[in-house]
């Protein structure tokens, strides 16, 4: 059995050892919270640049429109009956495109495939556009330059009075136009393009109205 003398000196350190314990100093409550901040911030800046870095992935985009076309035609007469045929002509059908944002806000390569109709002909053009674009805040503006390869068909009345099933054509031109981003993905387009076309038999100027909605991935 313990004497009291070793039961008071084991006392005597337990109770030693407990205020040493006690009195090493432990982090601040302004440390803490400094601590807590750097978290926070660590992780609002890692959570900031995955969702900037999503935003600027999204180079793509994909356009449905409806398009409006209005052709000047060549002065050239009837191959059946001699008469003057007539010099202006319009269609109307849809567009589908595909844009990619080669410099961030800057420029961007259009790839379109229209598809038009008018009583008696079809067109399926084929349009390489190189977009510079003006970006201001959901507003982006643009103004282009293109390249279209082309195959007009006739139906068989229209024809025998051209004189040929169909025309193949290549041809420049310009376009412009605004594209309103309502959402970070979806956007409305509004653009006209004016095309030449100098080696087609039929039409030598082309100017086209485009309104369509735009989806960006």
């Amino acid at each position: 059995m313990m004497s009291f003398r070793t039961t008071k000196r084991a006392l005597t350190l337990a109770i030693a050892a407990s205020w040493w314990v006690l009195c090493i100093p432990g982090p601040s409550a302004a440390e803490s919270k400094d601590s807590a901040a750097d978290a926070s911030g660590e992780e609002g800046a890692t959570k900031k640049a995955k969702a900037k870095g999503k935003e600027k992935s999204r180079f793509n985009s994909i356009r449905v429109s409806g398009v409006y076309a209005d052709h000047r035609l060549r002065n050239r007469d009837s191959q059946t009956t001699g008469d003057p045929l007539r010099t202006r002509e319009s269609l109307g059908g849809f567009e589908i495109a595909y844009e990619r944002e080669l410099i961030e806000d800057h420029l961007a390569i259009e790839f379109a495939k229209p598809f038009l109709f008018s009583k008696d002909s079809y067109e399926s053009p084929f349009e390489a556009t190189l977009k510079g674009l003006l970006v201001k805040g959901p507003w982006e503006g643009y103004l282009g330059v293109f390249v279209v390869w082309n195959i007009r068909v006739f139906e068989q009345e229209r024809a025998e009075r051209e004189g040929q099933n169909n025309i193949l054509s290549f041809g420049v031109g310009v376009s412009t136009g605004y594209r309103w981003r309502f959402t970070k993905r979806w956007a409305l387009e509004l653009g006209w393009d004016y095309e030449w076309v100098p080696n087609d038999a039929l039409v030598s100027n082309s100017f086209d109205l485009a309104l369509g909605g735009v989806y960006t991935f």
